[in-house]
């Protein structure tokens, strides 16, 4: 119980810097004229992303390559569901007509472009490939600058670069010591592998995603909760997956299902998005995502009926 309360106090210094963060990030878009949505694809989801690059990276560095995958994969997947879901739930947002008719399609388009070269290169992922995904990178960057420039932001606190890296560094460390201390609880419990990479440590690893997306939908910039989240997808998948390519060779040969998985949950928050009341996301949509999550839990946790 000790790790849990531990878990607990990190996790109040998580909220703490993540507001800070979220504060800064809106002061930074402002004093630059910058679009929330850049921001929030660049910055924000730089440094919420920061968890799943050190987790991840530090599994494939002591040779367990399978829990970086699965981490991401599952982050991913939490991200589009589970956080988009609870965010709904709770507080209705809506969209931009960009981001229903670029953003999220460029998000998806991206995954497909990564599925692809998985099938291309038979599910394996080597230094040469890896290098292609983060020469491709940063296109989805310029893209959303190009096609992003509406300043739509709101907030009144003074931009400093100071209280920006300070907080930036604190939403990593207090996110690194929460995953930590839930990890350790987990294990006392004799928690799998699958379910730790899937959904500890991948909700874990999320949290960051979560609270300031959360903050900034409260706060009334929507856009950058959404430019968080899907910056955070590709910068997991595109990045983190390229840079760990040239530590050793990744193998997605048994990560099929999971990779169409997020493909198709991709594809459900456009497709939701869509139909969704003036591009409305509310309690409806989001319990549909969190319904999607769900299935997504009971096909990891009984494979047999999986498709």
């Amino acid at each position: 119980m000790l790790n849990l309360g531990l878990a607990l106090i990190s996790l109040l210094i998580l909220l703490k810097s993540a507001n800070t963060f979220v504060n800064q990030s809106i002061a930074l878009a402002k004093k630059f004229r910058i679009s929330s949505f850049l921001i929030g694809f660049t910055v924000m989801a730089f440094g919420t992303s920061l968890p799943e690059l050190v987790v991840s990276t530090y599994s494939t560095v002591v040779g367990h390559p399978t829990l970086a995958i699965a981490n991401v994969i599952g982050s991913n997947i939490a991200n589009l569901c589970l956080i988009l879901g609870i965010l709904a739930i709770f507080r209705a947002y809506k969209l931009s007509k960009q981001d229903v008719h670029l953003n999220i399609p460029i998000n998806l388009i991206g995954l497909i472009i990564f599925v692809l070269l998985m099938i291309a290169n038979r599910w394996q992922m080597n230094w040469l490939l890896g290098s292609v995904l983060l020469l491709i990178f940063p296109g989805f960057i310029w893209l959303a600058g190009h096609d992003n420039r509406s300043i739509t932001i709101k907030g009144q606190t003074n931009f400093s670069p100071v209280r920006l890296a300070f907080s930036f560094v604190l939403l990593t460390i207090s996110g690194k010591i929460c995953i930590d201390y839930l990890l350790l609880f987990a294990q006392e419990f004799f928690v799998a592998d699958s379910v730790l990479g899937y959904f500890l440590l991948a909700i874990g690893t999320s949290l960051p995603e979560f609270i300031t997306s959360l903050i900034a939908v409260k706060k009334g910039n929507g856009e950058l909760a959404i430019g968080n989240l899907l910056g955070s997808n590709l910068f997991n998948l595109f990045f983190i997956l390229g840079l760990n390519s040239f530590i050793t060779d990744l193998n997605f040969q048994a990560f099929h299902q999971e990779i169409f998985f997020l493909l198709l949950t991709t594809s459900a928050v456009l497709l939701l998005a869509l139909i969704g009341k003036k591009y409305y996301f509310s309690q409806k949509e989001g319990w549909g995502l969190i319904g999607l999550y769900l299935f997504f839990v009971l096909l990891q946790s009984w494979p047999r009926l999986a498709l």
